[in-house]
């Protein structure tokens, strides 16, 4: 069912009166991602306390297109902690305690989101467009592990800063002149040694929210969900308050709900397909579950799955 030397390994790690993280004992004992992860679900004498809030993302390579972040992995490395049965109050206590830092780091994106929009969108631009957070950073999940920008490879700190910016209607000089501005931002965020943040972002208007709600594609699901959860942060409140009402008055509220009871559906079947069969990792269905095209890429894996990981 696992491997007892791997688990003699992780025993031999865990201190006395205490746990380690997923991520510990990965470099601590090489990259055996699912090995690892193997070994902490199936042993008796490994207790593993989660910390991580699950939510939905719409990923179009998938049936249904459901399925729920952090990923299998990521909350393995990020948001466990692994301790003996003994130890598992302590694993709790310190659960709470990473939890907490987490939720330190997304006020600190939070604040660094402010800063960029003050420096980058002037007075009279933020009176047209309301801007919002979405992602890691509004559910208070953002992390600091170094990772691969995407585009460029260059190391970046930790969780993306996801904007979405709301316009009234379709003006295509409005939004030229946001995007030029926030791209300049986005460059600077990057290279900067002391900031290494990578922004996204994308400009969308109440008559792209008017389609959408249509709710038929990958593309139309992401921007409905994201326009639910996503957060206030500066600009035209107003605007917000008109997206909000086009997509409820659509029923998405429930749609999403709907996705998100599949999505937790589908992950514990899968968690079980895993413990249970190693070879299930080498199925596609499984791989994408357990690991997500972003992560394939960030950890040096082979056999990539294809970059269309949609958000």
């Amino acid at each position: 069912m696992y491997d007892p030397k791997l688990e003699k390994r992780i025993l031999e790690l865990i201190p006395e009166q205490g746990s380690v993280s997923g991520g510990e004992l990965s470099d601590a004992l090489g990259q055996q991602y699912f090995e690892l992860w193997r070994t902490c679900a199936n042993s008796p004498q490994l207790c593993s306390t989660y910390y991580a809030r699950h939510y939905l993302r719409v990923d179009a390579k998938l049936p249904g297109f459901a399925r729920l972040s952090p990923s299998i992995l990521r909350n393995f490395l990020t948001y466990t902690r692994i301790s003996t049965l003994p130890n598992l109050q302590i694993a709790v206590a310190e659960g709470k305690v990473e939890r907490q830092k987490h939720r330190d780091i997304s006020e600190k994106k939070r604040q660094t989101a402010h800063k960029l929009i003050k420096d980058a969108l002037p007075v009279d631009l933020l009176k047209q467009v309301a801007v919002l957070i979405a992602g890691d950073v509004c559910r208070g999940m953002a992390h600091e592990v170094s990772r691969p920008e995407k585009a460029s490879g260059e190391m970046v700190n930790g969780s993306d800063i996801d904007l979405i910016l709301v316009i009234k209607d379709e003006d295509d000089t409005l939004r030229e002149e946001i995007e030029s501005r926030l791209l300049d931002a986005k460059a600077f965020y990057l290279r900067h040694p002391d900031l290494r943040e990578e922004l996204d972002f994308v400009v969308n208007s109440l008559p792209h929210y008017r389609t959408v709600v249509q709710f038929d594609t990958p593309h139309q699901m992401i921007s409905c969900k994201t326009g639910l959860e996503c957060q206030f942060i500066a600009g035209e409140r107003l605007l917000v308050d008109e997206m909000r009402n086009i997509l409820t008055h659509a029923d998405i509220p429930r749609k999403i709900l709907d996705l998100s009871e599949q999505a937790f559906s589908e992950r514990l079947h899968a968690v079980e397909r895993l413990r249970k069969n190693p070879d299930a990792i080498r199925e596609p269905h499984e791989r994408r579950l357990f690991y997500f095209s972003d992560e394939i890429w960030e950890f040096m894996l082979e056999d990539p799955i294809p970059q269309d990981h949609m958000r």
